[in-house]
């Protein structure tokens, strides 16, 4: 800061805050008139000792009025070019040379013509940020009507889930009471004396159609992307179902290749049911040429 701008400084009508719908352009050229303002300095014939102007006596100097200089200085209004000219001018005068100065002239009116040009703008974007407001504000509180809609909408996937999940369960409950009357109607088994081996017990043609279609029916839950629901079936599964006949499912899942629903039934096999049952079904998968299943099984049961 030189001299001369040390002593003009000192005068706090120069110094403006800008307001925040003040563009750009007009606070480049504001901030330019107020480095200029600051270099100017009080006359010989001013009071004794006086350093500073008052903005009465700035506006006056420069043919204007102390209302219209301070509009100029915080970016409001866009000085006309004779205003710029005669401000430079004294700033120039005041402290000794055009060099001294922190803006030439032809800079100033580079400044001018992009503020100005800001200005004739000013309506239009005016008009656009209101209607920006204005959208904003009705996407983030919808009409009623938009509201209910919406409300309704997920009202009705809603349902059409629930539909989903009572079908799904419908089916279960179906295949539970198919599975427990089936059993029902069987002669009830004693435990053989000896282990049996493999190929002495002849499994009647009903079992292996049952068996294939509790696999098939898991299979085309899992498939549509029902994991739970095919669990499901699978825990149901090991509750009517006898260990031989637990065996016979687990193993054709195994044969339609589908490997994580028969690891899944082995998990809840040896979870749920109790020490004589799992032994049954590790020995029949044993006889039936599946000894990694049936070591799986031994393995569930210990966990």
């Amino acid at each position: 800061m030189t001299s001369g701008e040390g002593t003009a400084a000192e005068g706090g009508w120069i110094e403006k805050e800008f307001r925040s719908d003040i563009p750009p352009g007009k606070r480049a050229l504001a901030t330019d008139l107020q480095s200029l303002c600051r270099r100017l300095q009080p006359s010989v014939s001013a009071e004794s000792g006086r350093k500073t102007l008052t903005q009465a006596e700035v506006a006056k100097r420069l043919h204007s009025n102390p209302s219209s200089l301070s509009r100029f200085l915080s970016g409001q209004t866009v000085p006309d070019r004779e205003f710029i000219e005669s401000l430079h001018k004294a700033a120039c005068s005041d402290t000794g040379s055009d060099e001294s100065v922190s803006v030439t002239l032809d800079d100033l009116m580079t400044r001018r013509a992009v503020a100005a040009a800001e200005r004739r703008r000013c309506s239009t974007c005016a008009d656009l940020s209101k209607r920006i407001d204005s959208l904003t504000r009705q996407l983030r509180n919808p009409c009623l009507v938009c509201a209910r809609r919406e409300d309704l909408a997920e009202l009705d996937a809603l349902r059409r889930e629930a539909a989903a999940l009572r079908a799904a369960v419908a089916e279960l409950d179906a295949a539970k009471a198919g599975l427990q009357a089936r059993l029902d109607a069987q002669p009830s088994r004693t435990p053989l004396p000896v282990p049996r081996r493999r190929g002495d017990r002849q499994r009647s043609q009903q079992n292996m159609t049952a068996a294939r279609q509790l696999a098939a029916q898991a299979e085309d839950l899992d498939r549509h992307g029902r994991q739970d629901a095919a669990l499901t079936l699978l825990r149901q599964t090991t509750e009517v179902l006898s260990p031989a006949e637990t065996a016979l499912v687990l193993l054709t899942l195994r044969q339609q290749r589908q490997n994580h629903l028969a690891d899944n039934l082995i998990h809840i096999y040896g979870r749920d049911q109790g020490n004589q049952d799992i032994l049954r079904v590790a020995l029949e998968l044993h006889e039936q040429g599946a000894p990694d299943d049936a070591g799986a099984v031994l393995r569930a049961a210990l966990r």
